[in-house]
């Protein structure tokens, strides 16, 4: 089970890396018609090209990879986001089975057991495969471990399950990329292209400009009519067209707060703790604040000023140990400190270690007596960064000799070694066992000592009491029940004074509404056709109940003019904007004297060329991009209107293209082919999707 152990060591990097390695064998069978004794249209929860989802079959494959996860990282559950991923996962292989891969099937490109074999022995595997099969000493990849791993899994069902997966992964991989190389094949840049590009890249400009932004002039300063709407819509239409429908929810939050009775409450715990803090031994004060506190025990030294309450600080370094201050109110809390201790404490220290593992019980006394040899053997003169690099087991510090740099208090590593450095004086070297094993420490540097105290904090949740909330939950109630319709919420929202948030852009794959944790089931109610006619009842999220209406909805496609309305009026707004500078500057010969009339800096660009995308100094601005490029020394343009604001711009150094030459064409076409190649693979599988009819239902079911 070695192997096995070693994945589950990696933790969330394998578990990126398997991201997808089950979906191919779970999926084998779960693409069907979708007809059941429910009935078809009830079971249904998608269609991609044709093939039929049906929401059973797919949730069996869910829960299928949800215990092959548990299983390969010893879980017992897995959290919400990791579950949300899970199902993203299955239904983005289906879409990948039944478009990119099917066009690969079509196309006769398919993935031999040969082929499956080559790969695996030259090293052209997945990033899960390589893991399992590198060695962490050499950092050399192993396929006789991917083959022990075979072998094992004819009489291991777990190793067989976890291999089945992997090498479908692999396999899909291997199509996918096969797909690709047969569209690469087809691409290819000219030398035409080469020496345009070139060209674009080596004539620079150097301009001096003024700039005029349109937030300079007030809207209400500007008058923009329903037709120069129309026909900035139309002008600019393909700005508009959206590949998924999404929805726009307005919604009202009752917060949860806490009252001056529950406040009360709280104080009178915190007080019980404070009567606990003064009676409790020094010994006692963790335990006891991590069985009372709402808050865990920090075991940390602080330093005069790094207590976050400026009284506490204060008090903590002129009292004596077991003084106790509070209750105090910090945040959402009630606090009561104790002062544990005074000690003339370094801040840092710089320490080397050389780590033997305890794999089994059993053998620590061994490991223990190797390393109090490994010890004498370095008191006898032998340099520690050797030691460390031959026998140490911490692999990442034995590379540098067992180095581990500056730590602090707060350094993340186990209380038993950072106690130990911290006690162990400079040049000094001592042996300390802790979960991993025994570890040489020596110390190489300690900051000077200075006095610090150890505070133990108790805190006390001021938390709603259940009365709190349920009137919280009646106010939200009352709301929502008198309000059904989207013209009562809008105007009971006025009358009361309320705040309305808004949630634009809403998909129905949406994961949460931005500030709202778990609001899944808001967004699931938004694209129920029933349930979105009226407002919303009472969603609780949290400390707050939620009340929530729909208030637009965009279908895929090109969306109309009033449901981007307030873009489109923004957009052409800033024309209009720009009209009226072009007003105001009127005919203008040169840049000093556009920034004259408008009272502006003028201000320098240098090495302007039409292969990039922004200006430094100014920002997006393609249009003065263009110009600049296009004018000779000396030039000045008239003005341009920009994303931002009106330019005026003078040409004051302008280096003409450079004549390419054949060293440059052979390297830039490279050059170029590479970067096509490598868009490719990204925009091949986008058109691919965005071609294929994919009705996605998910947000029926979760």
């Amino acid at each position: 089970m070695a192997v096995l152990s070693s994945i589950r060591s990696k933790g969330k990097l394998i578990a990126i890396c398997v991201g997808g390695a089950l979906l191919a064998f779970v999926l084998g069978d779960f693409i069907s018609s979708g007809a059941t004794i429910f009935g078809a249209s009830q079971t249904k929860m998608g269609d991609i090209n044709g093939t039929t989802i049906d929401y059973q079959q797919f949730q069996l494959q869910v829960e299928s990879k949800e215990a092959y996860m548990k299983s390969l990282y010893n879980q017992s559950a897995l959290n919400g986001n990791m579950a949300d991923e899970i199902r993203d996962q299955v239904w983005q292989q289906a879409v990948m089975e039944n478009t990119i891969l099917k066009n690969a099937n079509d196309q006769g490109l398919i993935v031999t057991d040969d082929e499956v074999a080559h790969l695996i022995q030259t090293g052209y595997v997945t990033n899960v495969i390589r893991q399992i099969a590198t060695d962490p000493q050499t950092g050399m990849y192993n396929p006789q471990v991917v083959n022990d791993f075979i072998v094992q899994g004819s009489n291991n069902s777990q190793y067989r399950f976890l291999w089945q997966n992997m090498e479908d992964e692999l396999r899909q991989s291997r199509q996918f990329n096969k797909y690709l190389s047969m569209v690469n094949a087809g691409l290819y840049v000219t030398t035409a292209e080469v020496e345009r590009e070139f060209a674009q890249r080596t004539q620079l400009s150097d301009i001096k400009y003024v700039a005029i932004p349109y937030s300079e002039i007030k809207d209400e300063e500007v008058s923009v009519s329903d037709d120069k709407l129309k026909a900035f819509y139309n002008d600019n239409i393909k700005r508009y067209v959206s590949s998924t429908e999404t929805r726009d929810l307005s919604y009202v939050v009752f917060d949860v707060i806490p009252t001056d009775k529950d406040s009360a409450e709280a104080l009178k715990i915190a007080n019980s703790i404070k009567s606990g803090l003064e009676t409790a031994t020094a010994a006692e004060v963790e335990s006891y604040i991590n069985s009372k506190s709402d808050v865990p025990y920090t075991p940390y030294h602080y330093g005069k000023g790094e207590l976050s309450n400026p009284t506490v600080d204060e008090m903590m370094f002129a009292q004596e140990p077991g003084y106790v201050y509070g209750p105090y109110v910090d945040g959402a809390y009630y606090n009561v400190a104790r002062l544990i201790s005074k000690e003339m404490l370094a801040d840092s220290v710089e320490a080397s270690h050389l780590l033997l593992l305890v794999n089994n019980p059993a053998d620590s006394l061994k490991v223990k007596a190797k390393a109090d040899s490994l010890l004498g053997v370095y008191n006898s003169g032998i340099d520690f960064g050797a030691l460390a690099a031959q026998f140490s087991d911490d692999q990442g510090s034995a590379a540098d000799s067992g180095k581990l740099g500056w730590i602090t208090e707060r350094t993340n590593f186990i209380p038993e070694f950072k106690n130990a450095c911290f006690a162990t004086e400079k040049g000094k070297t001592t042996i300390v066992k802790t979960a991993y094993g025994y570890h040489i420490i020596k110390v190489t540097g300690k900051t000077a000592p200075k006095q610090k105290v150890s505070v133990g904090i108790a805190s006390v949740d001021i938390r709603p009491s259940n009365q709190t909330r349920q009137a919280a939950y009646a106010l939200a109630s009352e709301f929502a029940g008198r309000n059904r319709t989207r013209q009562q919420f809008e105007q009971a929202v006025t009358e009361q004074k309320l705040t309305a948030r808004i949630a634009p852009g809403i998909t129905s794959n949406t994961s949460q509404i931005p500030g709202i944790s778990n609001s899944r089931e808001i967004i699931r109610d938004a694209f129920n056709d029933e349930k979105s006619k009226e407002v919303s009842g009472v969603y609780e999220m949290g400390d707050m109940f939620i009340v929530a209406v729909l208030t637009g909805v965009h279908p895929k496609g090109t969306q109309s003019l009033a449901s981007v309305k307030n873009e489109v009026t923004r957009l052409a707004t800033n024309d209009a904007k720009g009209d009226a500078i072009l007003n105001k500057l009127g005919s203008v010969s040169s840049v000093d004297e556009a920034a004259n009339k408008m009272g502006k800096e003028v201000k320098d660009a240098t090495s302007i060329h039409l292969d990039m995308n922004q200006i430094p100094g100014i920002g997006f601005e393609p249009k003065v991009i263009a110009a600049a490029a296009a004018l000779q020394q000396g030039q000045v343009s008239a003005p341009i209107k920009g994303e931002t604001g009106v330019y005026v711009i003078q040409n004051t150094s302008f280096t003409p293209a450079q004549a390419i030459q054949p060293i440059n064409i052979t390297t830039d076409k490279r050059m170029l082919e590479n970067d096509l190649k490598n868009r490719a693979s990204y925009q091949v599988y986008q058109s691919i999707i965005e071609q294929a009819n994919i009705d996605d239902r998910r947000v029926k079911f979760y």
